[in-house]
């Protein structure tokens, strides 16, 4: 809904990124300038309630228990108030000096609704400011009301009788010097059973709060969480219905919008229009940035390196010179057109409001491989990179759920750098239909992995509940400053890398030492995978970083065979072989660490010897069937 992009707003550069205490989950801390003020600004994890079941929603309800917060901004879906205004309900409780930003205000005009901004501040006695995030529109107004503005709203959600002699009947119990917030709400909590409340109260409460819960179900036969839950959506029905109305056209619209993109009969169809559009763009659109971007290398950087290397008068330094010019040929024909590609078609279905509409549409498909729709999200942050999907699977309901997750983003998701090997080698050369034979065998290889795991680990899958947007067209801006962020931190990482191991690599044929270090791995290589002795170097080099497997073997092609063309070096049926392996093995290193961090390191010792084997197996298999 724009929380982060409004955070952005606020805080510009300078964020710092730090791990809760205790967990792996991470929160972003910024500064703000307000006049002379300097502020500091919390981008919390997202969540819906202060009673969150994920590890992201129970870091961010803790955060906001533990510091002495001077105002909440909560930042509201202004298309779908009604399901935003039962969170806001819970801040008011608990005391904070709430401010609510009603987002996507762009879209409720487009829809010609009517929000009577008024009479909601009104009702709710606390400031709204509309906001699009996106454009930066009502962010100053939002950052002044929040610090000059601020106040605790009188607002109370009134709940059915015997909920309210339960709530009088704890306050009763409670001191106001032991709590830093009001009664009422802490009452709430802990007939909720919230374990931010639970975990400080004093036995006696503790005992209290469980026997009157208890009494509870055996009087109406259901949680009081859920009787609560009803009366605050019921509150927030009632207030929307007052303060929102909206145009017959726009209701039309949404209803278009859900029966193409929700209902498997149409969105099952369209979702492979858009893998096959997306498909085609990064084989053909990857290809033409390649050529423009090679050809203009050639015609200037090369010549010039390659003039640097005659003149050196050294074979050592020679080496050196031709190891740059091998790297930056290889980023230029690999990284930079295929994962330039793929990163702005992500942004474009992020901000669309479609990739939401594939975890609603999947969520069947994702319940038996043990998991729910909202893992879709995860594994197409995988297409990405391995080291946030592995991070995002933080947003399932159990551990097990998030085992299952990350073993099968780390073996059947091709990264952005797997991509690139996949359609900047088999692609390119061998033709769009082997490529697209290899993300087949891999989706093949994913639902068989998930069965197995889901049988092997048995559990019941957690619910779902996610929120669907309106589609929208995606901001340029926007487009481009996600791709330009997602790029840099890309380059940055993996050029310094490619530069060292190229340079590494020239100096050791220099030497005459590179063929010996291949030979041990020629028969296993040619016979078994039939491929070329050097592409075991490529293999080696892909688990520090998976995008440089094919441009090492661009460099060792250059340097060993003096060209650039992988088509003069390996066949199709090797690239396709080649392609395969690197697809399912190891995992790179940075994903390797962080998967330690996240299910300690048994678990990804097994994963990882697990994605070796598989990945030779299946590259062997490949062999002997092409082969006849």
């Amino acid at each position: 809904m724009g929380k982060s992009v409004i955070f952005g707003h606020l805080t510009g550069v300078g964020v710092i990124s730090a791990n809760y205490p205790g967990t792996t989950v991470e929160f972003s801390e910024g500064k703000a300038k307000f006049m002379d003020m300097t502020i500091t600004v919390i981008d919390l994890p997202g969540t819906y309630s202060l009673g969150g079941n994920t590890d992201e929603e129970r870091v961010a309800t803790k955060l906001l228990f533990e510091r002495r917060i001077d105002t909440v901004i909560v930042v509201l879906d202004a298309t779908r108030l009604e399901r935003n205004l039962v969170f806001l309900f819970e801040l008011i409780e608990s005391g904070y000096n709430v401010v609510a930003a009603l987002n996507m205000y762009d879209i409720v005009r487009k829809n010609k609704m009517a929000v009577d901004v008024e009479r909601l501040e009104r009702i709710l006695m606390m400031p709204l400011i509309p906001t699009v995030a996106t454009k930066g529109q009502g962010i100053d107004s939002l950052l002044y009301t929040a610090v000059q503005m601020r106040r605790k709203s009188k607002f109370k959600v009134r709940y059915d009788s015997h909920t309210e002699q339960m709530i009088s009947q704890l306050e009763r119990l409670l001191k106001e010097d032991e709590w830093h917030y009001p009664l009422r709400s802490v009452a709430i909590r802990l007939l909720m059973g919230d374990a931010n409340v639970t975990e400080i109260a004093a036995p006696k409460v503790r005992d209290t709060a469980e026997k009157l819960r208890e009494e509870f179900v055996r009087g109406h036969g259901e949680d009081i969480v859920v009787h609560i839950q009803r009366d605050r959506f019921g509150e927030a029905g009632r207030i929307a219905k007052e303060a929102i109305g909206s145009a017959a056209t726009a209701k039309k619209v949404r209803g278009i919008d859900e029966y193409f993109t929700l209902r498997p009969s149409t969105g099952i169809p369209v979702l492979i229009g858009v893998l096959a559009l997306m498909f085609v763009i990064l084989v053909f659109g990857g290809g033409l940035i390649e050529g423009v971007l090679v050809g203009a290398w050639a015609e200037t950087g090369r010549e010039y390196f390659t003039g640097l290397a005659d003149d050196a008068g050294s074979d050592l330094v020679s080496g050196v010179i031709q190891g740059i010019s091998l790297s930056i040929e290889a980023m230029l024909a690999l990284v930079i057109p295929y994962i330039l590609v793929f990163y702005v078609m992500l942004s474009v279905l992020e901000d669309s409001g479609y990739l939401v509409r594939v975890v609603s549409l999947l969520d069947g498909v994702m319940h038996r491989l043990g998991l729910h729709g909202r893992a879709i999200i995860p594994m197409v942050v995988g297409f990405g990179c391995n080291v946030p999907a592995i991070l995002a699977t933080r947003t399932m309901g159990s551990k097990r759920e998030r085992l299952i997750l990350a073993v099968l983003i780390t073996i059947a998701v091709p990264c952005s750098a797997q991509t690139a090997i996949i359609v900047g080698s088999v692609g390119k050369f061998a033709g769009a239909w082997w490529a697209l034979l290899i993300y087949l065998i891999l989706m093949a290889t994913l639902v068989v992995l998930g069965l197995a795991l889901h049988r092997i680990i048995k559990f019941e899958p957690s619910g779902m509940c996610i929120e669907i947007p309106d589609m929208r067209w995606p901001s340029a801006k926007q487009t481009v400053v996600k791709t330009y962020v997602r790029l840099k931190e890309f380059l940055t990482i993996a050029f310094p890398i490619l530069l060292i191991g190229s340079i590494v690599l020239e100096v050791l044929l220099v030497l005459n030492i590179l063929q010996q270090l291949l030979e041990p791995a020629e028969p296993f290589m040619i016979t078994v995978l039939g491929l070329p002795a050097f592409t075991a170097v490529a293999l080696v080099f892909g688990i520090l970083r998976k995008e440089m497997a094919l441009q090492m073997v661009i460099v060792l092609a250059g340097a060993l065979q003096q060209t650039t063309k992988l088509s003069d070096v390996l066949t199709n049926e090797q690239m396709f072989v080649f392609a395969l392996v690197m697809a399912v093995f190891m995992p790179c290193l940075a994903a390797f660490a962080v998967m330690a961090k996240e299910f300690g390191m048994k678990n990804t010792v097994a994963v990882a010897l697990a994605s070796i084997s598989l990945a030779l197996v299946m590259g062997a298999a490949a062999n002997a069937i092409l082969s006849f």
